[in-house]
């Protein structure tokens, strides 16, 4: 069987979901497919996990309640410049296709599901991650990235008892922030109890950890793997493998177009478009494709992307986190809530033009 359509959507990320939004908007009929039938604010779900009553469910929604156009959950095993086949035999034609299936962390599937594709069956992952976490009385988390230190943060204010350690492999929290970020960060996390140690690289070795730098050890009742986020590109093998690059993000041009296809387009995590990988930043790349899309179609000339001035908040907790803008780093409360209120959820939404579902 195949299905035809004007303009397909691989992937309903922060990417995935604005383009599709701003293209429908625009008078375009889309097709979003994805392997789950859920949308999700990704970076909430770690104090989903911590604490699940603060959030609810509110991270998540189905497709179908808020997405305009055609949703088809499924999962595609193969892709060419004209079409792509799913792993249930069906295929998909498209006359354009955007390739915005995003990245995964194979060693922490409680930030993106890598099983649960239904919307019940991701409210009772974080249901069950929570239950092992309350039972926890030493937590390890590997790797002091965004990921490792929000986590951290969230882990110390639901449970201020809890032993926590957080190993990072380099000498400075959030490498790709600023200093005075990364110190402010260490400085919020220290504060909370959490014990902060840098240049290792633990690996699991039997009942405990090894450090393959200093051969320490450490044992801890959960381990939290924050590393090795991978792009969902594995599907481009088969018939699209050089538009690859060694990290096997998918290469573009400056207008968001594959190189050498100008029917396909990439971005958000899977692409090589910009070197920061962040929700909302892929979430702009959405609305500024779907424009340049849209402005093409009328015939004008279309601007090539440049990367925007880009506003990253990271929380260390429910009291404190650090905002760093273009020109400084600032750990003021009224900018931290930004995304620390709700993590970003009603923003995320309202973006989408949307509302997230009801806190129950």
């Amino acid at each position: 069987m195949n299905n035809q359509t004007d303009v397909l959507i691989i992937g309903g990320g922060f990417a995935g979901v604005n383009v599709a939004h701003k293209l429908s908007k625009g008078g375009l009929s889309v097709t979003l497919i994805d392997r789950k039938n859920y949308f999700e604010v990704t970076f909430a779900m770690l104090r989903n996990v911590a604490d699940p009553k603060l959030l609810g469910d509110t991270p998540r929604k189905l497709y179908s309640d808020f997405i305009d156009g055609t949703f088809i959950q499924g999962n595609i095993i193969s892709m060419n410049a004209s079409e792509v086949t799913l792993e249930n035999g069906k295929s998909i034609s498209f006359k354009r296709a955007i390739i915005a299936s995003g990245s995964r962390y194979e060693s922490l599937p409680l930030a993106k599901s890598m099983t649960a594709f239904d919307y019940a069956e991701r409210h009772q992952e974080i249901e069950e991650n929570h239950k092992l976490l309350v039972s926890a009385k030493s937590v390890l988390l590997i790797g002091g990235g965004n990921v490792g230190v929000e986590f951290a943060g969230e882990i110390a204010s639901a449970f201020p008892d809890k032993i926590i350690t957080l190993a990072h492999s380099t000498s400075t929290l959030l490498d790709s922030m600023k200093p005075k970020a990364q110190q402010k960060a260490l400085e919020q996390l220290t504060a909370k109890g959490v014990k902060v140690i840098f240049n290792r690289r633990f690996k699991k070795d039997g009942d405990s950890y090894k450090c393959s730098l200093s051969n320490d050890t450490i044992q801890a009742d959960l381990v939290y793997e924050c590393v090795g986020m991978k792009p969902n590109t594995e599907f481009l093998k088969n018939e699209l493998a050089n538009v690859l690059d060694k990290k096997g993000l998918v290469k573009v041009d400056e207008f968001m177009n594959v190189v050498g296809y100008k029917s396909l387009y990439a971005l958000g995590d899977c692409s090589a478009l910009d070197t920061l990988k962040h929700g909302y930043l892929s979430s702009v790349q959405g609305g500024m494709l779907a424009k340049s899309i849209l402005t093409a179609d009328k015939g004008k000339k279309v601007k090539a992307y440049s990367t925007p001035p880009v506003v990253v908040i990271t929380v260390t907790g429910r009291d404190t986190g650090v905002a760093q803008f273009p020109f400084g780093v600032f750990t003021a409360k009224f900018l931290i809530n930004l995304k620390q209120k709700d993590m970003g959820i009603n923003n995320m939404y309202k973006m989408f033009g949307s509302l997230p579902n009801k806190l129950s």
